[in-house]
């Protein structure tokens, strides 16, 4: 994924980045994303995720209907808790209404308990969502 994801942990704060460094140029590519991300989020055990997505195109309708349909079950399989994933994705200021309004009631499908979604455009308010999601 070095081409065009980069994933780190920050054990501080318990949050898994990742940052899109360049577009995706297929659906292939955004899948093998996130199944990369779901290993990363394994490894470490980590179901708060930072999503830098500021670098690519807005997520079309048909790209959150694979995460609801086909990623979301795979996140309830990989993590043995009843606990979802917490993701915060970051994106542009001209992005976010496309997020608020298409990608994000898509995610948040009544069937759909184990993939929380959000969007923020600063990465300030984003951790702060994300320390808020974790338990005290």
């Amino acid at each position: 994924m070095q081409h065009f994801l980069d994933v780190s942990y920050r054990p501080q704060e318990h949050v898994l980045v990742a940052r899109w460094i360049q577009q995706m140029r297929t659906d292939t590519d955004f899948e093998a994303g996130y199944h990369y991300l779901l290993q990363k989020a394994r490894q470490y055990n980590c179901p708060f995720w930072l999503l830098d997505v500021r670098r690519c195109p807005p997520n079309c309708a048909r790209q959150a209907r694979w995460l609801l349909d086909e990623f979301c079950p795979l996140v309830a399989s990989a993590f043995s808790s009843s606990e979802p994933i917490y993701s915060a994705h970051l994106v542009f200021p001209s992005h976010l209404v496309h997020y608020t309004d298409i990608v994000l009631p898509i995610l948040a499908h009544p069937n759909n308990r184990y993939y929380q979604a959000a969007a923020f455009i600063d990465e300030g308010p984003t951790i702060s969502w994300l320390h808020g999601q974790q338990p005290a």
